[in-house]
């Protein structure tokens, strides 16, 4: 149900869990491509069945990976990289858990003072997307210390510290969080009376300028995404490159058992790299995709004619999302020696503590 105010549109009121957009047709004529209820359907299977499950594994596996790169000692800049992006990584799948529980249908049962999906809206989805963009430029920064190490293999531990490495993450944070800044300030919660409920409860609210400063935002949203994943692609063909270069060099140079040992240790390394730019670059692709339709399509907004398919398209999204935040503890494990030797390690003292003790 959309519910606009009659002071000549300064201000819109928004019922998410219910948009008919009844109001948006008879103003504009223009039907929505997909009705409430396909949305709705879409919108469950997606954020309530798939993203419940990748929520909890996502937890579970990035509380692994910090415990594992908090065991290897953050006194390295790459450790302090991989358990900062574990820290982002848990922090989008507990997020993807609070939008599953507001997305569930049944939850507008409840006798809540409030509309969840409303709630849900200004809460949670802003605060994924910037969460998945700093994962990009966590991941983007790291490809570029690796080229750098490869290039002054001798000055990287003076060029790159840990306290610079701690200000870069400090500042890509930071410079992420600003995005959502436009999207909302002019977006507020408010009570308002629902008649299908017949109670007034709080939802949310939109000022004159919402369209415009969303706008603005998508549009920061899709130039960060389509930078970062840039940048990432960019620096590890640069790495895949150089690490060839690196490989020739020792064949020629080395000896041939050495030369071996090197070989094998360069290709796990740039298949390391591969995948994490592949898994990156296809998962991140659709939600930049939708960043951009944001941007230049007016209707295609939680407050536009198309607010369903909004919905409903962002949900695949997110579930892009929730798998990225699943796949590295499988990279690091088959990659790394020595994340598997620590993950190995704390597994057993945890299954030899009850024996012990028995």
């Amino acid at each position: 149900m959309e519910n606009f105010s009659s002071n000549c549109g300064t201000n819109v009121t928004v019922n998410l869990s219910s948009r008919t957009c009844s109001a948006v047709q008879v103003t504009s004529g223009q039907p929505e491509l997909i009705s409430y209820f396909q949305s709705l359907i879409i919108v469950t299977v997606n954020r309530v069945a798939i993203n419940t499950v990748l929520g909890m594994t996502g937890v579970a596996s990035n509380v692994i990976n910090m415990c594992v790169f908090l065991k290897q000692g953050l006194h390295v800049s790459m450790n302090i990289n991989f358990f900062v992006l574990a820290t982002v990584d848990l922090l989008r799948t507990i997020n993807y858990l609070w939008m599953t529980v507001c997305s569930n249908p049944e939850i507008e049962t409840l006798d809540a003072p409030f509309i969840f999906q409303d709630i849900q809206y200004l809460t949670n989805g802003w605060i994924s997307g910037s969460l998945e963009r700093v994962t990009i430029f966590i991941i983007a920064f790291m490809t570029v210390q690796r080229c750098f190490s490869i290039l002054k293999p001798l000055s990287i531990k003076r060029i790159i510290t840990p306290v610079r490495s701690a200000i870069v993450l400090l500042v890509i944070f930071l410079i992420n969080g600003v995005v959502v800044i436009p999207g909302c300030i002019s977006i507020y919660f408010d009570y308002r009376f629902f008649p299908s409920k017949n109670r007034t409860l709080l939802g949310l609210a939109f000022l004159s300028s919402s369209t415009e400063n969303e706008g603005i935002a998508f549009a920061m949203h899709a130039v960060l995404y389509v930078v970062s994943l840039s940048v990432l692609i960019v620096f590890t063909l640069l790495l895949v490159l150089q690490m060839e270069q690196q490989a020739k060099w020792r064949r020629i140079t080395l000896m041939k058992n050495q030369q071996q040992a090197l070989s094998k240790r360069d290709k796990k390394t740039s298949k390391l790299v591969s995948l994490l730019a592949i898994f990156l670059i296809v998962l991140c692709t659709p939600t930049v995709i939708v960043s951009i339709a944001s941007t230049f399509v007016p209707d295609f907004s939680v407050s536009g004619k198309q607010v369903n398919l909004f919905f409903a398209v962002w949900s695949f999204a997110y579930v892009f999302g929730a798998l990225n935040a699943n796949v590295n503890i499988f990279i690091y494990y088959n990659m790394s020696s020595k994340y598997r030797h620590v993950f190995q390690e704390m597994f057993s003292l945890c299954c030899d503590q009850p024996n012990t003790q028995s």
